[in-house]
């Protein structure tokens, strides 16, 4: 590679690798023709005016014709910005606003968000075949009117240029966006990548492996699979609009054994999969892994690794099998559930409020802060006050709550505006929740803060049950026995229980919780 730069990645792909497939609903191709596809795109659009610093809205699933549009948007120098189709149209039509969008690739399935985005973008590319409404484009005529030659821009494009945009689910407040470099977004994945393959875990990948990526593309591409499978040269399988049914049957057909996804993906699959078997190397994050699922996994032949990280930090740390432990044991599994070991390139620390290194004691919580040679180099796009509060000195300041080893691994408990602080004393909702995930009659749990005269504030949990009878003399006696065990302090026990019929999730298959304080009248 002569630089740093994404459509580098393809350009080896294909020339090493030209044969290998790239699969998804719509059929086979290889590196060699998705190149190919790409260098026709890249130089239709260049005659249509795009060029450096445009940029481009992709509204698609994971196929391969957002996996093309990766590469021929790097080649002219332009701004890839993938879309979050979960996002309330509002916070969506927010998010072309705020990034300045001149085009959008869309799927046809999303065209009633047309009318919301459509006055601020004029160019709009249709991904699926067939009529498109006049004055518009296909991507199938886009292809046909390109020449096959890379576009002399290719050659032109500097690491240190823009290449993504992407926004934070926007859970507390409008979006924030983050804008990185070609060398940010591939140093951060490749660290995912090599992480993976030096140490033991769960996700270990390497190139034999058979890729299938359930995290969509509009969450940090990927998760870096966008380029690093490329990189590795292993097929890929992209899942597009399919449910768990239709992923198992890919999975079963296409001989896939590595995906990744967050916990609640993985609970649907493994509900697809019945009393049936799953080895299957998965790499999950977003939100914690609850105690429950994970065990049920394991059960079911799911090697896993815990991610962290995050839209404006991108990867900083991932779990591993420390040195001795036997990698299909039980202190295996609940490692790689729990305790993170930052990914190469990254430095993290867990500074108390005076801004201190907490003690490497596993007990004493404090603020994770990474300092990351990916950061974006603006922070939040065009959101100088929010910037100045999480990237300082040229760190990220993440707002999670963490304890930290002598070894170096850490593990995050919470984050800072969920946890609870009783007393002058904090309660790590999360470990509440993964506690209670265990109790079989608990299908999903979340537990926040409500305000208390005593002690500030105290845990609420509320719960969706699984089915059958479940009451709260039963969930209380269920956590007592977790005190008597040692793993939560008796002051963490909820004051109140509630039980619903479902808990609402954000955009990103995390608990709301937002929405819930909302429900409940807790704030927000």
């Amino acid at each position: 590679m002569r630089s740093l730069v994404v459509h580098e990645i393809l350009r080896r792909a294909a020339e090493l690798f030209p044969d290998t497939e790239v699969v998804d609903p719509a059929g086979r191709t290889s590196y060699a023709e998705v190149y190919q596809n790409a260098s026709r795109l890249a130089s239709a659009l260049s005659e249509r005016g795009v060029g450096p610093g445009t940029v481009v809205g992709v509204l698609a699933v994971n196929d391969r014709r957002f996996f093309e549009l990766h590469f021929a948007l790097s080649m002219l120098g332009a701004v890839i910005h993938p879309l979050n189709f979960r996002l309330p149209p509002a916070d969506l039509a927010y998010t072309v606003e705020h990034a300045g969008d001149d085009w959008i690739f869309a799927w046809s399935g999303f065209a009633p968000l047309k009318e919301a985005l459509g006055p601020r973008v004029s160019n709009w590319v249709w991904l699926e075949e067939g009529p498109v409404p006049e004055g518009e484009l296909s991507y199938r005529e886009l292809l046909e009117s390109g020449r096959p030659e890379v576009p002399a821009t290719a050659d032109r494009v500097e690491e240190t240029d823009n290449y993504t945009l992407f926004y934070t689910t926007g859970t507390t407040g409008r979006p924030k966006g983050m804008r990185y470099r070609h060398r940010d977004i591939l140093l951060g994945s490749l660290s995912i990548l090599h992480h993976l393959a030096l140490h033991p875990g769960g996700a270990q990948a390497q190139a034999g492996d058979v890729f299938m990526p359930l995290i969509p593309f509009f969450h940090i591409h990927a998760w870096g699979t966008a380029f690093f499978v490329p990189y590795l040269g292993a097929k890929l399988v992209l899942a597009g609009r399919g449910g768990p049914e239709e992923q198992l049957a890919a999975i079963r057909r296409e001989g896939v054994t590595w995906m990744n996804m967050v916990p609640t993906q993985l609970h649907l699959l493994l509900e697809a999969a019945g009393d049936a078997s799953l080895p299957l190397k998965v790499l999950t994050g977003g939100s914690p892994l609850p105690r429950g699922l994970a065990r049920k996994a394991w059960a079911k032949g799911v090697r896993y690794s815990l991610i962290y990280g995050g839209s404006d930090q991108l990867a900083t740390a991932i779990s591993v099998v420390p040195p001795g432990v036997d990698p299909e044991s039980e202190a295996a599994a609940d490692e790689l559930a729990t305790w993170l070991l930052p990914v190469p390139f990254a430095q993290v620390q867990v500074l108390s409020e005076d801004g201190r290194p907490v003690p490497k004691d596993g007990r004493t919580l404090g603020e994770v802060v990474a300092d990351l040679p990916w950061l974006p180099p603006e922070g939040y796009y065009n959101d100088p006050e929010r910037s100045r509060r999480a990237y300082r000195q040229g760190r990220f300041f993440s707002g999670d709550l963490a304890v930290v080893r002598e070894d170096g691994r850490f593990y995050v408990a919470d984050r800072e505006k969920d946890a609870i602080k009783s007393g002058g004393e904090w309660i790590p909702s999360a470990v509440l929740e993964a506690v209670l995930s265990e109790h079989p009659g608990v299908a999903q749990v979340a537990v926040i803060a409500m305000p208390d005269e005593r002690w500030g504030e105290r845990p609420l949990a509320v719960i969706q049950p699984a089915g059958g009878a479940l009451d709260e003399a039963d969930l209380r006696a269920f956590l007592e026995q977790a005190v008597k065990d040692g793993r939560i302090a008796r002051y963490w026990l909820p004051d109140r229980y509630v039980f619903v019929e479902s808990i609402p999730l954000t955009s990103a298959g995390k608990l709301h919780k937002a929405a819930l304080r909302k429900q409940f009248g807790l704030g927000s």
